[in-house]
C-alpha cells in the first residue's frame, strides 16, 4: 500500500512538474508564417515609406515592421529621401529564408538591380528579426521606385521617393 502512494506521488509531481507554466519557462515568439510581409508605403509613393531615426537623435533612418507573418526592415546610410545618381548604401533585415534578391523599378517600369549585394553581414549591434545584409542601389533619376526584396518564401515592397 505504501509502495503504491509513493508511487501515486512520484507521478503526480512529474505531471504537475510538466505542466507547469513558470516564467523561466516562457513560450517563444510565434513562428512567422512568410508570404508577402509588407508594402512599406504605397503604390505610386503616395504615401512613401515613412521613415524614423534609429538611435535618435541622429540617427540613421529606418523603416520597416513585425508582424504574425514575419519582419523586413531597412537602414539607409543616407539622408531620405536619398539622392539620385549617387550609391546608397542600405542594410535589410528579413525573416524567411533562401537568398535575398532585390530590384528596384520605377514609374516607367524600367527595373535597376543593386550595384553592389546583396552581401551577408555576420554581427550587427542593428536588432530587428531575420538575416542581416547589406546592398548599395543608385538610382538613375529623381521619382518614386519601388524596391522589391525577396527570399524564397517571403517578399516585401519599399516605396521610395528619389529626389534630384
Amino acid at each position: 500500500m505504501m509502495r503504491g502512494r509513493r508511487l501515486a506521488a512520484i507521478v503526480w509531481l512529474v505531471v504537475a512538474a510538466c505542466g507547469s507554466s513558470s516564467p523561466s519557462h516562457a513560450q517563444s515568439a510565434p513562428t512567422p508564417v512568410g508570404g508577402y510581409l509588407a508594402s512599406l508605403g504605397s503604390p505610386g509613393c503616395v504615401a512613401p515609406a515613412a521613415f524614423h531615426e534609429w538611435q535618435a537623435p541622429q540617427g540613421f533612418p529606418e523603416v520597416g515592421l513585425d508582424s504574425r507573418r514575419g519582419s523586413v526592415w531597412a537602414l539607409f546610410f543616407s539622408a531620405v529621401p536619398p539622392p539620385a545618381r549617387q550609391d546608397i548604401k542600405i542594410v535589410w533585415r528579413m525573416t524567411g529564408s533562401g537568398d535575398f534578391s532585390f530590384r528596384a523599378i520605377d514609374a516607367a517600369g524600367v527595373a535597376i538591380s543593386p550595384v553592389w549585394g546583396p552581401e551577408s553581414h555576420g554581427g550587427s549591434n542593428w536588432e530587428h528579426p531575420g538575416d542581416e545584409v547589406g546592398t548599395g542601389f543608385n538610382f538613375t533619376h529623381p521619382g518614386c521606385w519601388d524596391i522589391h526584396v525577396a527570399r524564397s518564401d517571403t517578399s516585401a515592397d519599399l516605396w521610395l521617393q528619389v529626389t534630384a
